[in-house]
């Protein structure tokens, strides 16, 4: 059985990288690549500067792990594969790999790199553990690994890291029924192996100035498709450009409550015939002109075929999706205007009327989260609603 646990989480992290210290690590940063592109090593640099500007032992070794000359920068990226691989080979850093999307789905820090790579601080010293995130980092790398159109997919793995052996049996039971072929290998050194191979998947900085070419997987993955990332932002600065840079968004949710329990749905992935997603309360965007209120009756017909009207907003909560925008959502007590039946659009793939164990199960953390700093957890199965009109 896979353990819940939180892969790479430090709780000292929430203040050695909350955003209000993104300002100085990004200067602390700059200092280091000045002093790398004049040649001088990176352990005297990371000293340096690290004793400047005060510097805890894990915020060094993030801007040590994101920080690269940059002509390895450009190389790096003159290097970079993307779009499909046409049903050539691709070969895996198995481990490197699946703990950085364990560390993403686990909310723990990740960051990313000025080579455009996404890395973690999760330290794994000789053994390695099957968690709760493993199961969804593997559906996600299998997912990606059919949108690119990979033919055939060898994933290297450290034989002399404990329990790679479990992650092996486990990796060819999900890609049993894929649609490339797989070979598993457990190896002395899965660097040495991928050194000199094209179409290879891994963050490793001596992998990336080694191998022929690479894919940028990882980064695709944590920004694309695993929600309300924690992702420090440690690379070159970019021009702002296209509509998402740096903007807001207003999201309305409802909750619609009948006999002590909530609708709750499923947001469908976005691939085809992709299992992931998370649980949420129905409702969308706010669109141009509209209210709240209007924006709530809308989003709820359309994603559920149910009409409701609002009783109440409930709490406001911000989404940090990344560092490129965030999402405000305003969450309302809604009343269902008759009995319907739920009728679900294409942006999700199920809903259950579930009480207060069920949402604490399932919902995504940030909505649960932001039941329990409201103490809204008594809306559900509580006899105050047995007689009220909401959602009769």
């Amino acid at each position: 059985m896979s353990d819940a646990v939180r892969r790479g989480f430090v709780p000292t992290d929430a203040i050695e990288f909350d955003e209000s210290r993104w300002s100085l690590l990004q200067q602390a940063q700059s200092d280091v690549l000045t002093m790398l592109d004049r040649g001088y090593p990176i352990k005297s640099v990371s000293e340096l500067v690290g004793n400047h500007y005060q510097l805890t032992e894990r915020q060094r070794l993030a801007i040590v792990r994101a920080t690269t000359a940059s002509a390895n920068v450009a190389a790096r990226q003159a290097k970079c594969v993307t779009g499909s691989v046409n049903g050539g080979e691709v070969y895996i850093d198995g481990l490197n790999i699946i703990i950085t999307l364990e560390t993403a789905l686990s909310r723990s820090t990740v960051y990313r790199c000025m080579d455009g790579t996404v890395r973690d601080l999760a330290a794994i010293r000789g053994t390695y553990r099957i968690i709760e995130h493993t199961h969804t980092a593997i559906r996600l790398l299998g997912d990606y690994l059919e949108s690119i159109h990979a033919g055939r997919v060898t994933i290297y793995l450290d034989a002399p890291v404990s329990n790679t052996g479990r992650l092996k049996t486990l990796l060819a039971a999900y890609y049993e029924t894929r649609s490339f072929a797989l070979d598993i290998q457990l190896v002395p050194n899965a660097d040495a192996m991928l050194k000199d191979k094209a179409n290879v998947i891994t963050s490793d900085a001596i992998i990336l100035d080694a191998c022929q070419s690479w894919l940028n997987a990882a980064a695709y993955m944590v920004e694309q498709r695993i929600r309300a990332v924690r992702l420090i932002p440690l690379h070159l600065p970019e021009p702002e450009t296209g509509e998402a840079d740096n903007s807001i968004y207003v999201a309305v949710k409802g909750i619609l409550i009948e006999d002590g329990k909530a609708l709750m749905v499923r947001r469908t992935g976005i691939m085809e015939n992709d299992p992931i997603g998370w649980w949420e309360f129905p409702g969308g965007t706010m669109e141009f002109g509209e209210s709240a209120e209007q924006t709530l009756v809308r989003e709820f017909r359309e994603e559920t075929g149910l009409s409701v009207a609002p009783v109440r907003l409930l709490y406001e909560n911000t989404v940090r999706m990344n560092p490129a925008y965030q999402i405000v959502v305003l969450t309302y007590l809604c009343a269902g205007e008759g009995r319907e039946e739920v009728r679900l659009s294409t942006e999700h793939s199920a809903y259950q009327w579930a009480g207060g164990t069920e949402l604490k199960k399932y919902l995504a953390k940030d909505i649960a989260d932001a039941l329990e700093r409201h103490n809204l957890w008594g809306l559900f199965n509580s006899p105050m609603w047995e007689d009220d009109t909401c959602g009769k």
